[in-house]
């Protein structure tokens, strides 16, 4: 089996500056020894793209610095659970059509042996506390509990619909003797989980004969681009520039596309018996999230309860912030429900109507919903992802709008937010895996290799970039998706 060096490792490419740089890259005013800052500076230029090819998931993590070098492309973290983890009865043992009445002892059998006396049970209803008398002991897959009910009714009893298989049972408080006590109670501790993952490997590459070098000097394409560094417009009237410029491109749209649709695979490779390996989507990693299917209108009060879902009793109300990434329709379709539920409301005029700049004497009417403040912290931001919206990605139509994807109506949450000073969601990429760089022939960048080495004794160049990439999501339970789904 290859290692992660074995398998990736290949030449270093060093020393492109000066002037070669300058004159053939688009890149060469990031110049810097870092390959991640390089790698970096190039997704901010590459995710302003065409509408279609828009890289969300790169411009919100590794754009905005949220990336992380791992030494592997297999990497494991740990998950911390709830601290407290219900107990489920088994199976009903008692006989008794009044179990606890006339404080009496009954049993009950459950799937944890985390309690003992004097541990207080509660079921599914918190009129009915239960004091633990003694146990656990074990009776087959499960634990016997002997305990009778705290209260001084003699006539009360415990409900036998809560002695249900499935029931549910957790420690409330515990109860001791006021003088000369012996017994105490106990506690339950965090699960961890140990969770593994891997990230992908991608390259690009493009070739131009000797003659294609000699005459894309005087091929005229205009190509612009937004500079990161100074916000300006620019333009590269060469073949080769616009060329390159699309391979890296090329590059990164695959990364945005696996960091959404990909599956985890190992299989070997084509050559030498090396592994190729691919990192889980956003859309597998969210299957551990919350997923829901609707087929008709949203209502805001189906986003709250959904959100609730999510976040209730395990994050603070401070730390309820979610990126809604949808298509086209999903953001109309948000916006109509928040216009719906605002309907009711005094709307002052000079908020929807304006003079237009442009034409004072003509006035504007509307605007858009794009974020929501709901009860108890939560807020949603709108952020399109045109990848919903292209039938490249998606080729399965509405049933009713049918030169539009299904995909547009998608709805992806996405906590973004982190804990610990760490984004919940990174992009991650093994060190030292990003390359970039040029194989000569007996023709190079700047024409005829006249004296002096070759690599390969054909007429021709070649360029190439490969790296790694794939997203990390840390806590996938704090992110869900509202799928729009018909029957066919």
């Amino acid at each position: 089996m290859a290692t992660a060096r074995s398998q990736f490792k290949i030449k270093q490419w060093e020393g492109f500056g000066g002037n070669f740089v300058d004159s053939q890259y688009l890149a060469s005013s990031y110049d810097t020894s870092k390959p991640h800052v390089f790698e970096n500076t190039l997704a901010k230029l590459f995710t302003s793209s065409d509408r279609f090819t828009g890289k969300p998931l790169i411009g919100m993590t590794a754009a905005k610095g949220n990336v992380k070098e791992i030494d592997n492309e297999i990497y494991r973290w740990y998950l911390q659970g709830s601290e407290y983890k219900c107990a489920r009865i088994i199976e009903n043992v008692e006989t008794s059509t009044t179990p606890g009445i006339g404080r009496t002892m009954f049993r009950i059998k459950l799937d944890l042996d985390y309690f003992m006396a004097p541990d207080v049970l509660m079921g599914e209803d918190p009129d009915y506390a239960l004091q633990i008398v003694e146990g656990p002991i074990q009776d087959g897959t499960g634990y016997i509990y002997t305990v009778r009910l705290q209260t001084d009714d003699n006539t009360k009893y415990f409900p036998t619909s809560l002695l249900e298989a499935g029931s549910e049972f957790s420690k409330v408080w515990t109860t001791v003797q006021s003088e000369f006590n012996q017994e105490f109670g106990t506690q339950q501790y965090n699960s961890s989980f140990e969770l593994e993952s891997q990230v992908s490997a991608f390259a690009q590459k493009f070739t131009l004969t000797d003659k294609a070098l000699r005459e894309q000097g005087r091929i005229s394409v205009d190509f612009g681009y937004t500079d990161p560094m100074t916000g300006a417009m620019k333009k590269v009237t060469k073949f080769l520039p616009m060329a390159e410029a699309k391979m890296h491109n090329e590059l990164y749209q695959g990364m945005e596309a696996q960091m959404w649709y990909g599956e985890r695979s190992t299989y070997e490779g084509n050559v030498g018996h090396y592994w190729k390996k691919t990192g889980p989507g956003m859309r597998q990693i969210l299957r551990d999230g919350h997923i829901e299917y609707y087929n008709g209108a949203l209502t805001e009060q189906r986003l709250v309860d959904y959100l609730m879902d999510i976040f209730f009793s395990r994050v603070d109300e401070n730390d309820r912030k979610v990126t809604l990434m949808t298509g086209t329709y999903g953001s109309i379709m948000f916006h109509d429900m928040l216009a719906a539920s605002s309907r009711s409301f005094l709307q002052v005029d000079t908020n929807w109507t304006s003079k237009l700049s442009e034409n004072p004497r003509h006035l504007s009417y509307g605007a858009q919903f794009t974020h929501y403040q709901g009860p108890e912290g939560i807020e949603v931001t709108v952020m399109k992802n045109p990848l919903y919206d292209s039938t490249q990605y998606c080729k399965r139509m509405h049933p009713e709008y049918t030169n539009v994807p299904i995909d547009s109506w998608r709805m992806t949450f996405l906590d973004f937010g982190g804990s610990d000073g760490e984004a919940n969601i990174q992009m991650l990429k093994v060190k030292d895996t990003y390359r970039y760089g040029y194989q000569a022939g007996t023709v190079g960048p700047m024409g005829p290799i006249k004296g002096g080495a070759v690599n390969s004794l054909v007429a021709g160049c070649t360029w190439f970039t490969e790296g790694t990439g794939g997203v990390w999501m840390k806590d996938p339970t704090r992110g869900g998706e509202l799928i729009l789904d018909f029957e066919d």
